[in-house]
């Protein structure tokens, strides 16, 4: 029983750092380096 409950924490610990990594919410990685990757392009053009 104990071993499950590792298991199944480790599983939701994963799903939820794969979301902060690339998911469509504010925060997430995926969104953080669009804006920056924008913001360089933008400043590059001025």
């Amino acid at each position: 029983m104990k071993n499950l409950v590792i298991i199944v924490g480790t599983i939701v610990l994963g799903c939820l750092i794969f979301d902060l990594i690339v998911g469509d919410n504010e925060g997430s990685l995926k969104n953080e380096s669009k804006e920056v990757m924008i913001n360089c392009i933008e400043d590059y053009l001025e």
